[in-house]
Parts: structure tokens; sequence; C-alpha cells
């Protein structure tokens, strides 16, 4: 169910109050364009915009909407997100997670704050070749956050449909 006002965040958690906000720093905004329905980004460390492998935070007037995790850059999982276009969803293209996550951060209408964490990156052997990806971790550290985060306030974040 799309949300539909900034009201629909009254009883999710403060991020001043989320166990893990030290090791999370602000990466970027989201502004909501609901003429071109989409989210534009504007970056505020620009250093790990293309950094791969984070978990982020989606916040809205000090809320938390969404926690998950990109094996990608920030900027690739946001124009991930603005697939979620109802065009997309009446033709059956887009996925029901990027669905919900634009249409409630369009009608919501508030700027997102977009915190992030990058885990570091382990190296394995494949095949006889070395790797260093986000894969791994990242997805890890997005679940021992989200378990945490459900035991301690007894629920995950609204905009957490998957996990």
């Amino acid at each position: 169910m799309i949300l539909k006002s900034i009201d629909d965040l009254k009883d999710e958690i403060d991020y001043r109050d989320f166990e893990y906000k030290e090791h999370f720093n602000l990466l970027c905004e989201l502004i909501p364009n609901n003429d071109l329905e989409k989210l534009e980004i504007k970056a505020i460390d620009e250093e790990n915009m293309k950094t791969e492998g984070l978990v982020y935070v989606f916040v809205i007037q000090g809320k938390i909407f969404k926690i998950g995790h990109s094996i990608t850059p920030i900027t690739k999982r946001v124009q991930s997100y603005n697939c979620g276009k109802v065009e997309y969803r009446i033709n059956g293209t887009n996925s029901t997670t990027n669905y919900f996550v634009l249409q409630s951060l369009l009608k919501i209408n508030e700027v997102v704050q977009v915190y992030a964490f990058f885990p570091e990156q382990p190296t394995y052997n494949l095949f006889g070749k070395t790797y260093q990806d986000s894969f791994p971790t990242s997805k890890r550290a997005e679940n021992v956050i989200l378990k945490d985060f459900i035991k301690n306030h007894h629920k995950k974040p609204i905009g957490c449909t998957q996990t």
C-alpha cells in the first residue's frame, strides 16, 4: 500500500534512536520530482557517490523510512527505484519494491536524507582468480542491522517490504 503523506511515518523509528547511526554518514539527499515522476539526487558526500557496496538508510523528517543495501553505487540504486513508475506498474514491468518506494516518496513529497555505511569488502578466490567486491558484506551487514533493528524496535522500517 502506497504511503500518502508524512503522517504515515508518525509511528516509525527516529533516526536518532538507530543503534548503528555512528557508522553511517550523510551521502546524499533525494528530492521528489512529481512532474517527472522520479527522485533527483543531490550529492553531499561526492567522494562516495560512486562507491559500490553500501547499506543505506532513507530518513524523512527524522523518521526511518527504509534500510536497504546495494552492491552498486547509490546512483544506480536510485535509478532502479525510479523505475517504479505507475505506467510500468500497469504494464507489469517493474518490481513491487521500486513501485512502493518511488510512489510513496513522491506522495510524501519531502526531501529524503540518505545515510550510508560502506562495509569492508572481503577478498576471496574463485577459480584461481582473486576478487574483492561488495556483494557478500553489504547484504550480510544489512541483514545484521535489520535483525537487531527488529529485535530492538519490534518492527521493520515501513519501507522494508522484502526483508
